[in-house]
């Protein structure tokens, strides 16, 4: 797309959006990871980041817990430049849970009760 800016929209560091930035070192998504007790680190690769991430979660589901969460942070920056909806770290953990939830549709039984209450964990 040809855009008059290529900031990242949901903070005020008035930094080029990359992949990096929106999920890892914005304020925006640093204080989202927060809010579920998880935490990034902007000096480390994204690799290094996601190993971080897996330790601090330690449980078998782990990447679906951080492709969910970073699709919540894309669609908090989506509803923000799309439809207007300015971002809030709460909104972005609603759309998480919503999604999460979803989740629990195509999981099997055996693994309901561990999600149900990593999601029921939540602060």
């Amino acid at each position: 797309m040809d855009l008059e800016n290529y900031n990242c929209v949901l903070c005020s560091e008035q930094t080029e959006e990359s992949i990096e930035h929106l999920f890892i070192s914005c304020q925006f998504a640093s204080e989202a990871w927060q809010s579920i007790n998880l935490s990034v680190n902007s000096g480390m690769q994204p690799l290094q980041n996601l190993e971080f991430l897996r330790a601090q979660i330690n449980q078998s589901f782990f990447m679906e817990i951080i492709i969910l969460f970073c699709w919540a942070i894309w669609m908090s920056r989506n509803n923000y430049v799309f439809r207007d909806i300015p971002p809030s770290v709460q909104g972005c953990k609603t759309i998480f849970r919503a999604e999460f939830l979803w989740l629990l549709c195509r999981v099997k039984s055996k693994y309901f009760p561990r999600i149900q209450e990593w999601i029921d964990n939540l602060p």
